[in-house]
């Protein structure tokens, strides 16, 4: 490696010269744009998961908290997350309903 670096910055050449190393470095960044992609998608769609249910429980004149997000396990089918909003009585019910689900997995 420090050999290559020596002579790239000798020849005035680097990484993106030789025809190996282009295709190593090109796959590695096509890799990390996928999982940043698949990881935003994820996020985004998480985030719009919360979104709704907020709107869910106000549209029930259930009061909720701006961390509602934070006692949401992950992992859980958006179907049982709709089911709890639209079942629970508070946001306490809210979340007791959650964990039962997760802890009769």
């Amino acid at each position: 490696e420090h050999l290559g670096r020596t002579l790239g910055e000798r020849d005035g050449t680097g990484p993106d010269d030789d025809p190996l190393s282009r295709s190593l470095l090109d796959q590695g960044r096509a890799e990390g744009h996928a999982k940043g992609r698949a990881e935003g998608r994820a996020e985004g769609e998480a985030k719009g998961v919360v979104k709704a249910v907020r709107e869910v429980l106000r549209a029930r004149s259930v009061p909720c908290s701006d961390d509602l997000s934070a006692g949401i396990p992950n992992g859980l089918p958006d179907s049982v997350v709709f089911a709890a909003a639209l079942a629970c009585d508070s946001e306490r019910d809210f979340h007791a309903r959650l964990r039962a689900h997760v802890g009769s997995d």
